[in-house]
């Protein structure tokens, strides 16, 4: 069978019906981006913990250089 002579729904729009339920739509973007940002929020506190943690575990001992 020939590549050429097969047919895909992909290529006729009206073919593919979009069933997305316009209610789960406006749930899944209102609770998305606030996951979002626990997530990025979660992570620049973790990066600032951890800088913490080194100025005053490495750099406070050591005292003044020079």
């Amino acid at each position: 069978m020939n590549s050429a002579d097969q047919s895909s729904d992909a290529y006729r729009p009206s073919e593919i019906a979009d069933q997305i339920d316009e209610a789960a739509l406006a749930e899944a973007m209102r609770v998305t981006p606030l996951g979002a940002a626990v997530l990025a929020g979660t992570a620049v506190a973790l990066l600032v913990l951890g800088y913490l943690a080194i100025y005053l575990l490495v750099f406070l001992p050591r005292g003044t250089v020079g």
